[in-house]
């Protein structure tokens, strides 16, 4: 579903839920002004909550470490219940000891050199030389990324695989619907553009931004951000990206796989 249908099912949804945007904003986009998002997210009538308890905006990664440790803690006492001390239990012991480490191993600090998160969807969640980092934990089939800036965690990521029995359906359209109607408002669909490489539809409340990223037709990234480090990402990203024309030729020809273009010959002609 391309970005124009995807509005068009938002608009139905928001008809459906009184009018959450106004009779005139709806007019305006059915007359065609549709293809310009509204400047602002909507704001749901439902808080948008962290999923994972004891985490919250501003911790470090080792806060948010041991925030996790509680949660594997959690998933491992079935588990104790049901086995003797000896053996099997050492066994657990060993196990949610590399769950926790795995965890922290998983840290990603974006300084100045490429790392292979460029070559994956989180392409542009990051940049570099700006005291960024990531920690990525895979758990029950979910994949959740950790994002902090400064030492302060301002974004996670889940990346959800869609299905029949899903909570949030089977497609992503199913997805985008659900969230609407769970937020109790239809979201602001932001079609892809030089900085967005897919659809996207998100909503804000007072502390958190959220989007809805499309990953393929059967697969959703929830992404979640702090709204107040949203709104200051420009003083907290001072080091921009290189541009191929502020480095040498030779290097600039190296990194986009070329060879850099000959020089003019040299002047042979004796001078009298």
């Amino acid at each position: 579903m391309n970005a124009k249908r995807l509005l068009g099912t938002l608009l139905t949804v928001g008809l459906t839920l009184a009018a959450v945007t106004s009779a005139a904003d709806v007019h305006a986009q059915r007359r065609g002004k549709a293809d310009a998002p509204a400047a602002e997210p909507p704001v749901t009538k439902k808080a948008i909550s962290i999923s994972i308890s004891g985490v919250s905006w501003g911790q470090s990664p080792a806060q948010v470490a041991t925030a996790i440790d509680r949660m594997f803690d959690e998933d491992f006492r079935p588990r104790y219940k049901a086995v003797q001390p000896g053996i099997r239990m050492r066994e657990l012991d060993a196990a949610l000891a590399e769950e926790k480490a795995a965890f922290r191993r998983s840290r990603i600090d974006f300084g100045k050199l490429p790392t292979g998160v460029d070559a994956t969807p989180l392409r542009g969640e990051y940049t570099y030389n700006n005291r960024e980092t990531m920690m990525v934990l895979s758990r029950k089939g979910l994949v959740t990324n950790f994002f902090f800036i400064q030492n302060k965690l301002w974004k996670i990521i889940e990346e959800h695989k869609l299905s029949d029995s899903h909570p949030l359906g089977k497609t992503y359209p199913d997805a985008v619907v659900k969230l609407s109607t769970n937020y109790g408002t239809a979201g602001r669909v932001l079609p892809p553009d030089g900085t967005r490489w897919v659809t996207e539809v998100d909503w804000k409340d007072a502390t958190t931004h959220l989007r809805a990223i499309q990953r393929g037709d059967a697969a959703v990234g929830l992404a979640f951000e702090e709204n107040a480090t949203v709104g200051r990402l420009a003083s907290l990203r001072p080091n921009k990206p290189v541009d191929d024309n502020g480095i040498d030729p030779d290097v600039a020809a190296a990194v986009r796989g070329k060879a850099p273009e000959p020089g003019p010959p040299p002047d042979n002609k004796k001078k009298h």
